[in-house]
């Protein structure tokens, strides 16, 4: 296939693809436009306020999306044993614990892993699809190493067996050498990917069986030069242009994205890069390439085969046999919409008891009545002939709002199973019976944990298996003559080790592990402490120890602890 022939095909693909807003009649760019002005609380397209009416507005979805996020946050980050490699065998659990600690290494101390979690939580929560990206980047360094002193006949046998040392004679007579080495220094990177900036293919389930992804970028032109693109091609891409894309523009806080044009010079240009992964046959086996282009896909700017998409793709509410699922957002905003709306006839009832509207008889007011009228405050007489105003009698509402309030507030519950008594202590809670919080408790904990497990059986292990195998390859690849590759590092368990990525085996099969959110680890804990009590009586009571033994206690106790 030529670089034409590529070109074409990838163009054709993304063009397909669902995820930009070019093919999917804007419903998707839309509902995530529509989240984020929700999130803010900018409802003013769908419920303009009247002139001199109220403007408040509920904030269900930001409140809903701040209330379960720590919980979920808490269950991968609160534990040292997220995700664990399962062993190949008895002789591989020492390995398999061992690159399982490496990899949490990876992620959470050499990358700003609670960041990354955080902001992919969030964006999957609120825009529907939150994305993990990984990969790969080497730096080179050079480090002397010094021989000597030593007399010249060792010098020469050392010069003869050591190619490219560096001779000298000392200022004492003797001689030294010393050796310029290369190395390599990789490092797996970790980020967080903007969702309105990925698209994949229609039938598309899973990224990691997808024949094509696209993910946009927007590099300066320095940075393309310094990761090893042509200069003269990075030079020679068109500059980005200010977006006038929905989703960018309404995540912006403080006008990130203005109507000014890209007007810096030379390297410092920001320019529009697609990079996009395809998957093709080739001698009867099907491979990834990835092929990255400009905006239009008329110009090449690198190809590789790779061996995977690096991409992990989470949702909260998942969509069957579909990629995109359903946010916490969606099955707010219509909540938001009603209980804005009640907010707003509530205190519109109020404002308009406090400042009734008057009927004025001319025939007994003065040239002060009207003005006197206008201004409305405490104490402020209005001046008349006679009985000129009567008060004009407003409907007032016929039913009672704080319940109709309170009404939407459970049907939001119901929807998302974010309940208000899970976070904290709630003052209504007070009245209710300890069995019956502690019921609503558990009721919304499930559905935080059903959640985490769907984060962790999507997205959050192909990030695993992900950086596990970019290390693998990264560390094992093949270097130039004279170039040494530095193997990493850390702290592993109680001490420090040295770990080689590049001698692993491929791994599989991942256990993720869903720990104990705040809301509900009151209740696990009086049953684990129950639990321990009957088998302490049963070690030392009338059984003997005949069914639980110290070492049992022991087990226990430390599972509890994880």
């Amino acid at each position: 296939m030529t670089d034409e022939e590529l070109l074409s095909l990838v163009g054709n693909e993304r063009k397909r693809a669902i995820g930009f807003g070019e093919t999917d009649s804007g419903e998707l760019v839309g509902a995530r436009e529509r989240a984020l002005r929700y999130y803010r609380g900018d409802v003013t397209r769908d419920i303009p306020s009247l002139v001199g009416r109220s403007q408040a507005v509920s904030t269900d979805v930001a409140e809903a999306i701040e209330t379960v996020l720590p919980d979920v946050m808490e269950i991968f980050i609160g534990g040292d044993d997220v995700a664990t490699f399962t062993p190949l065998g008895e002789e591989d659990e020492d390995q398999a614990r061992e690159e399982s600690e490496f990899v949490r290494h990876v992620i959470f101390t050499e990358n700003p892993g609670f960041l990354v979690f955080n902001t992919a939580f969030k964006d999957a929560l609120l825009v529907r699809t939150g994305l993990f990206h990984w990969r790969w980047e080497d730096e080179e360094s050079e480090e002397a190493e010094d021989y000597g002193p030593m007399d010249e006949e060792t010098l020469g046998v050392l010069a003869q067996q050591v190619p490219g040392i560096e001779t000298r004679a000392n200022e004492d007579g003797s001689f030294g050498a010393s050796l310029t080495k290369r190395k390599l220094h990789g490092k797996v990177c970790v980020e967080a990917w903007p969702p309105e900036d990925f698209s994949v293919a229609a039938d598309t389930i899973t990224l990691r069986d997808a024949t094509y992804a696209c993910a946009r970028s927007r590099p300066r032109v320095q940075d393309l030069i310094v990761r090893g693109v042509d200069a003269e091609v990075a030079r020679n891409l068109p500059s980005y242009s200010h977006p006038d894309q929905q989703v960018e523009l309404a995540r912006d806080m403080a006008g990130e994205n203005d109507s000014r044009s890209n007007d810096t010079n030379g390297d410092l240009r920001q320019v529009e890069v697609h990079s996009h992964y395809i998957r093709l046959e080739e001698g009867g086996e099907l491979v990834y390439w990835r092929v990255d282009t400009n905006s239009e896909e008329t110009t090449l700017i690198d190809k590789e085969q790779v061996s995977c998409i690096p991409f992990g793709a989470i949702t909260p509410y998942i969509n069957s046999h579909r990629f995109y699922g359903e946010s916490v957002a969606d099955k707010l905003i219509e909540i938001q919409k009603i209980k804005t709306t009640l907010l707003r006839m509530f205190l519109d009832d109020g404002y308009f008891a406090l400042n009734q509207r008057m009927q004025v008889d001319m025939t007994f007011a003065n040239e002060f009545t009207i003005s006197d009228l206008l201004r409305n405050e405490p104490n402020m007489p209005v001046r008349t002939k006679g009985n000129a105003l009567s008060p004009l009698r407003a409907g007032g509402l016929n039913f009672d709002a704080l319940a109709a309030l309170e009404y939407a507030s459970v049907m939001s519950e119901q929807r998302t199973g974010i309940v208000r008594n899970a976070q904290g202590l709630n003052p209504d809670s007070l009245h209710e019976t300890a069995k019956g919080a502690m019921a609503l408790i558990s009721a919304a904990q499930k559905r935080v944990r059903y959640i985490a497990r769907i984060f962790a059986e999507t997205g959050v292990k192909d990030l695993i298996r992900g950086v596990h195998d970019l290390l693998r390859s990264g560390y094992g690849a093949e270097t130039e003559e004279g170039v040494e590759r530095a193997n990493p590092t850390a702290k592993l368990g109680k001490g420090w080790k040295q770990v080689e990525p590049g001698s692993w085996k491929e791994r599989c099969d991942i256990d993720v592990q869903i720990g104990i959110g705040s809301a509900g680890r009151e209740q696990d804990l009086m049953v684990m402490q129950n639990v321990m009590e009957i088998q302490q009586q049963m070690a030392m009571g009338g059984l003997g120890g005949i069914i639980v033994k110290p070492d049992n206690i022991y087990n226990a106790a430390k599972r509890f602890a994880q």
